[in-house]
């Protein structure tokens, strides 16, 4: 079985003593960790702690850490810009994004979003955060605030795919270097001005095939195939 993980940004390790609190804490009662089971502490940069729990308490976890050591960072900067649509369905895609291996996560208005970020970045945080427990992504993919879609046409990238649901071309030609960004559209698509603003900032569009797909769909295939792509060059 997997050891449990708890995301600490800054672990504060007294003579080897580390007290967990606050939502690991909770993570952990809920979980039913219990004295002496080893669990493995992260910071999201690639440090990792191996830690033996010493005590599960009301309001903390008292653990004992036992080793350390740093996580290779991931070969691919993999940068993905998600329309804003329903809270489900982006929050879906927003965890199994994270478990694929996307490494930054811009979230954006198209022309036909049908949602906006609201304040909803503490929750958005915490899925990613939950999803790379699970995955065991020890390099937190950053999450930026929300931007507009012109704004996300001008970052800097080697490789620049926007999957289209027509007149889409391959994926392989389109990954030219690092990193990739690859944008993913609201559920009622691209509009026209949209493809001419993106194609004349150099993206290339991708096809994912015959089918429309819903944006988490989109997402996570996305996601999936362009890893592939880069890990078979």
């Amino acid at each position: 079985m997997a050891r449990k993980s708890v995301y600490l940004p800054e672990p504060s390790i007294d003579q080897d003593t580390l007290r967990i609190t606050d939502e690991e804490h909770r993570h952990l009662v809920v979980t039913r960790a219990e004295p002496g089971e080893v669990i493995e502490v992260f910071d999201g940069k690639g440090s990792v702690w191996d830690a033996v729990v010493v005590q599960v308490g009301k309001h903390k976890t008292i653990v004992r850490v036992q080793a350390a050591h740093v996580v290779v960072p991931p070969k691919t900067e993999l940068i993905l810009g998600l329309a804003l649509v329903r809270p489900a369905a982006f929050e879906l895609a927003l965890e199994k994004v994270v478990e694929v291996g996307v490494t930054r996560i811009i979230p954006f208005a198209a022309a036909r979003s049908n949602a906006v970020a609201g304040n909803r970045g503490e929750r958005w945080q915490r899925i990613i955060v939950e999803s790379a427990k699970q995955s065991k992504r020890f390099y937190l993919p950053q999450l930026d605030p929300a931007m507009k879609f012109p704004q996300i046409l001008n970052l800097p990238s080697q490789s620049r795919i926007l999957f289209a649901e027509h007149d889409g071309g391959s994926l392989k030609p389109a990954l030219s270097g690092l990193p990739v960004l690859f944008l993913v559209g609201p559920e009622g698509g691209w509009t026209d001005d949209e493809l001419v603003s993106a194609r004349s900032a150099g993206f290339h569009t991708v096809s994912l095939g015959s089918g429309i797909l819903r944006t988490e769909t989109a997402a996570i295939v996305g996601a999936s195939l362009i890893r592939y792509e880069l890990e078979a060059i």
